[in-house]
């Protein structure tokens, strides 16, 4: 069963519920949500970075802002679209967005599925 989320504090309430679908139409979630997806397609070594400068991110800003952007192959719009997911919604949830979760994009909107642990 899918949850839609309308917010950011809707998306991070509905992982912290457990939820294993989670849909969303909202334009400021689905930015948000394909930027995560667009880094993910850069490949594991820069998903690895930026999972590595989130808690650079929470304590430091700009600093960890300027990590991201440096493990990003396309600086610009997603790189500070992430930098505001991991400020707006914490650290752990954040990594698990790149870690735990499948995006599928959908007219107007996206959907996440929780990756089984085999």
């Amino acid at each position: 069963m899918s949850i839609e989320v309308k917010s950011i504090d809707e998306l991070k309430s509905a992982i912290d519920s457990g939820a294993v679908e989670i849909v969303s139409y909202d334009k400021n979630v689905v930015k948000k949500l394909k930027a995560v997806k667009l880094a993910k397609s850069w490949g594991p070594v820069a998903v690895a970075g930026i999972i590595a400068a989130v808690p650079l991110v929470l304590t430091t800003g700009p600093i960890g802002a300027g990590l991201v952007a440096a493990v990003a192959p396309s600086a610009g719009v997603a790189t500070s679209t992430i930098v505001a997911l991991i400020v707006a919604i914490g650290g752990v949830i954040a990594i698990s967005l790149f870690t735990d979760w499948d995006y599928v994009e959908l007219p107007g909107g996206i959907k996440m599925k929780h990756k089984q642990k085999t």
